[in-house]
């Protein structure tokens, strides 16, 4: 399929400017390369003689691959997801396990479909990069339709700087994540551009990445997610049906440099969650742990909530574990702080409590809730929640990742901060450019705003995740926060439409059906492992 794409002055792609030339696959192709059979040396080789524009025709057959086949421009199609299975056996080793890899072309789709992938029976440590890798600028273009990922010991689909992409009617039977987005700039490795650049929703999301009308099933009972994203990744999620697993994304909490994943839109699919599985109820269809965006229209039924917010720098010492951001504890200048100790003082408690008691203090109840609680002894910190005259508590279990919750001991000392917003939270969008400025006098890594030339926090604009018309078990259902930080009617908004949006239009554009592509994988079989 050959693509014209016209970009406006920022390269985002609008949906006016899109021409498809819509023609049939074997009119638009170059030309079909048939390959002898569906081993990797004959498709390799089949490959090799294609140019951009070609198509590469996958025989039926069972074949075990121990080798990437790449595809820049091409289109590869197996003859149907019973027909073609290759099997993985990709050795894990230097970051390896890939079966292809997919580069966007900016003149001819890159294309991958009809066929399944199996796991392996030999090679089944977790593969963390991907066993397809997809590859994106700006100007280019892929998909991955109408195939079956079945039980594979890897991140299914891992995508680099989204171009024009969708992964449409595939079947994924899931042992870990189905698909990862690790970021929305070709070459921003860590999200700072992402970060600065002007949100993309709706009409203006072209160039983000887009999963639709895909079947997501858990077959293994621990939950790992249909998708997740992280640096600066923005992607769009709708009219799939999920069973037994929920839509995820990483916050700037993920370790190291990484920052969240910077937009999603999650809407129109259908989430199930049977009452025999495991973890039944699940928490939610979604957890999001930073950026913003919007989740509408969803079916949804066996979950606990639609949406859980997280927020894991405001209860978690961070740099006890990763480096540069830290936790929001109410000094780290990643965050936005009061620079007023607002307390500070020893507790009382008991030994092991899960609580802060002062002796003689005389407190309004409730005054200090969404203050920034630390004990100065242990390095723990968390939000408070409540407290009594003399009696503070605080937000604890489930809701910390890297270390036990926080007590105190009598005669711990604690002081109390106030944190305004933290550094890439739910409901927080653009800002300050962040950039890595050589290594500190601990030969940790330096990043700066460039705003300033320090440490400081990006002066995030406000961006609230609009969540409206999801229905619970039959009941229109909102989302909710557990974190005094992140508030309804400022952060996040329930049972209101995000103002001005309008869907981007549905098929994606490249998912619209010519007279050669397939239906949707339907009846196939899971071969035995």
């Amino acid at each position: 399929m050959k693509i014209k794409l016209l970009f406006s002055d920022n390269r985002r792609l609008f949906l006016p400017a899109i021409v498809f030339l819509l023609t049939g696959l074997c009119a638009a192709r170059s030309s079909l390369i048939n390959a002898p059979t569906s081993s990797f040396s004959d498709v390799a080789a089949a490959v090799a003689t294609a140019v951009p524009g070609d198509t590469v025709l996958i025989p039926a057959g069972t074949n075990v691959w121990t080798q990437a086949v790449n595809l820049n421009g091409i289109s590869l199609s197996g003859a149907g997801t019973n027909g073609t299975v290759i099997i993985d056996e990709v050795s894990r080793a230097n970051n390896g396990g890939q079966i292809f890899i997919l580069t966007g072309n900016p003149t001819y789709l890159t294309e991958l479909s009809n066929l399944q992938l199996r796991g392996g029976v030999t090679n089944t440590s977790l593969n963390y990069f991907g066993t397809v890798v997809c590859n994106g600028t700006a100007n280019a273009s892929w998909r991955i339709d109408h195939v079956v990922f079945n039980g594979l010991y890897a991140k299914n689909i891992a995508t680099y700087g989204n171009a024009v992409s969708v992964i449409d009617h595939n079947t994924f039977l899931m042992k870990t994540i189905a698909i990862e987005d690790n970021g929305y700039v070709n070459g921003d490795q860590f999200g700072d551009q992402s970060y600065v650049l002007p949100p993309t929703y709706g009409l203006n999301s072209s160039n983000c990445l887009y999963i639709e009308d895909n079947v997501f099933t858990n077959i293994i009972g621990g939950q790992s997610g249909v998708s997740d994203g992280e640096n600066g990744a923005r992607v769009v999620f709708r009219h799939n049906t999920v069973l037994n697993e929920f839509f995820a994304n990483h916050g700037t909490e993920t370790g190291g440099r990484s920052r969240s994943e910077r937009s999603f839109e999650v809407y129109g699919n259908t989430f199930n969650f049977s009452p025999s599985a495991p973890n039944y109820p699940y928490f939610a269809i979604a957890s999001i742990r930073g950026g913003s965006g919007v989740i509408f229209s969803n079916t949804v039924n066996g979950y606990a909530s639609i949406v859980g917010l997280r927020n894991f720098r405001s209860t978690d010492a961070y740099c006890r574990q990763w480096y540069p951001f830290c936790g929001a504890n109410g000094t780290d200048p990643w965050d936005s702080n009061s620079p007023t100790l607002y307390l500070s003082g020893t507790s009382s408690a008991p030994n092991g409590s899960g609580y802060l008691q002062v002796s003689g203090a005389n407190w309004t109840p409730n005054q200090w809730v969404g203050y920034t609680l630390t004990n100065t002894s242990s390095g723990y910190f968390s939000p408070v929640s409540s407290n009594s005259a003399n009696t503070m508590y605080f937000l604890a279990d489930g809701l910390i990742q890297s270390h036990p919750p926080m007590t105190f001991n009598n005669g711990d000392h604690f002081k109390l901060y106030f944190v305004y917003a933290t550094l890439d939270q739910p409901g927080r969008g653009s800002g300050d450019l962040l950039v890595d400025d050589g290594m500190d006098t601990n030969n940790n890594e330096y990043v700066i705003n460039t705003s300033f030339g320090v440490p400081a926090y990006p002066r995030e604009a406000l961006e609230p995740i609009y969540c409206w018309s999801n229905t619970l078990n039959g009941a229109l259902t909102g989302m909710f926060s557990s974190y005094p930080g992140i508030q309804s009617g400022r952060d996040f908004y329930n049972d209101t439409p995000k103002p001005g949006y309008t869907q981007f239009t549905y098929p994606h554009p490249l998912a619209i059906p010519s007279a050669t592509q397939l239906a949707p994988p339907t009846g196939f079989k899971i071969l035995p492992q």
